[in-house]
């Protein structure tokens, strides 16, 4: 609409100053020695260029073609072009006020590039967390306190496999036959491993072998919910609050999407954890049948999406549908938590692919990586190489490298002997107010002590070991 008025404007004004024009022509060809000197210089104005100014020696050459073409053919023509300059000067601001909103328009001839956006989600509350570095990647009402079902066992499955020996095996109780819900139907004084117990739990979400590991593990329910409630103190969890060992419903048992991601994080760092929720069907014993129970997973972004390697689905009528997802692609290990979500698996899809569409592990420091040199006292080295056994990686946006802080702690001076393998200061890494990561750092060799003691001593030593003797 602007181009338009615009146009119409430089029209009307063409038909009526058209005779001064001409002569203004005229009078700019008499004076174009004055001028002839100038330099190859054009004016810019907000990045549009305005050829027709008189002080640029471009417009005074523009001038002197009047005498080649009739300033009835040049004018319009000039008017053309201011027009056409103000049609890309709308475009780039267009296009400048769409990237400063997230987006940005690519010209291909009628289409444009389709931007990546923050996807959306039904969950009452979701976060995505990336496993290593605890960084939230996507967030949802991340700190709404609300009930998560079975996702509960994943907190029951991890302190089980910390705490107890798989291969122990587990007595049935009364107290364990029977729960309502969910149940790979253990019948009482049935005898099974742990760990075929934790299949059974995390893979058809028995509410009965919930029972019964947490009865083996803390002596009774009761003590075991304590060690879960403590336990969440530990990893961070600060808004949960366990009442069972399954997720049955309770008022006083919820979490928050935050909460269960850290949760999550922490359990998929232990491999046999993993290898169990990664599991898609394992068969376990049935006592007194002639053939096994076969236990599928219920999780079904196992089967549909790339690199899913876990952990937990949950349902009850208040919670609703409750997922722990995780997925490995590249060396990133995702997880991801929706709670009241109905289109559990294609939302947990969706924001995984967000994490990992915008979010590449950055490597800060790498394993071994040598972070800095400690003057040694008294050693027959002068100095001793600080070195970080892990490899400390990021996972950031493009651009944000830029931003990560690296900081060196060590001390002026060791004293010898130094054993190699020794603590001697740390390194912590930090983006923002996002990611804070502190590893500590090891003398990379020994260093034996110099001084006239320990010599006499070195003498005395080989000498006594050569077979001399006083």
């Amino acid at each position: 609409m602007i181009r338009r008025c615009v146009a119409c404007m430089l029209l009307f004004a063409y038909i009526f100053f058209y005779p001064a024009g001409v002569c203004f022509a005229d009078g700019a060809l008499a004076d174009h020695n004055a001028y002839s000197n100038l330099p190859d210089a054009g004016t810019k104005k907000d990045g549009v260029q305005l050829s027709y100014l008189l002080s640029s020696k471009a417009t005074l050459e523009a001038e002197e073609a009047v005498t080649q073409k009739s300033v009835s053919e040049l004018v319009p023509e000039l008017i053309w072009e201011w027009t056409a300059s103000l049609e890309l000067e709308d475009l780039e601001l267009e296009d400048a006020v769409l990237q400063s909103a997230g987006r940005s328009t690519e010209m291909q001839g009628a289409s444009s590039a389709v931007p990546v956006t923050t996807p959306s989600t039904a969950a009452r509350a979701a976060v995505v967390m990336e496993a290593s570095t605890r960084r939230v990647l996507y967030a949802k009402n991340p700190h709404m306190k609300l009930p998560m079902a079975s996702t509960t066992k994943i907190m029951t499955a991890i302190l089980a496999i910390e705490l107890g020996n798989l291969d122990d095996v587990v007595t049935v109780s009364p107290r364990a036959v029977g729960v309502e819900g969910s149940s790979i139907y253990l019948a009482k004084g049935e005898r099974l491993t742990l760990e075929q117990l934790l299949y059974g739990l995390m893979l058809r979400s028995g509410n009965d072998a919930a029972v019964a590991i947490a009865e083996h593990i803390g002596g009774s329910v009761e003590s075991f919910v304590k060690l879960m409630n403590r336990k969440a103190v530990q990893i961070g969890a600060r808004n949960t609050n366990f009442v069972n060992p399954h997720g049955l419903h309770d008022d006083m048992h919820y979490t928050t999407a935050y909460d269960l991601a850290l949760i999550s994080a922490y359990a998929m760092q232990n491999p046999v954890f993993r290898t169990i929720v990664s599991t898609k069907y394992k068969k376990i014993p049935w006592e007194g049948r002639n053939y096994d129970r076969v236990l599928q997973n219920k999780n079904a972004l196992l089967w549909t999406y790339e690199g899913a390697n876990g952990i937990k689905t949950g349902y009850t009528k208040v919670s609703r549908r409750c997922l722990a997802s995780a997925a490995l692609r590249h060396g990133m290990q995702l997880v991801c938590v929706v709670l009241d979500c109905q289109p559990w698996f294609e939302d947990s899809a969706a924001l995984l692919d967000y994490g990992f569409e915008n979010f590449k592990l950055h490597t800060a420091v790498a394993k071994g990586q040598v972070m800095g040199y400690i003057p040694v006292k008294d050693g027959y080295e002068e100095k001793v190489a600080a070195i970080c056994r892990d490899e400390i990686a990021l996972p950031i946006r493009e651009g944000e490298e830029k931003e990560i802080a690296v900081e060196v702690k060590l001390p002026q001076y060791i004293k010898a002997p130094v054993k190699s393998g020794t603590k001697v200061g740390y390194v912590k890494v930090t983006l923002g107010e996002d990611v804070s990561i502190k590893k500590d750092l090891y003398a990379a060799a020994d260093v034996k002590e110099n001084t006239i003691r320990s010599n006499l001593k070195r003498i005395i030593d080989r000498w006594m070991g050569a077979g001399f003797g006083f």
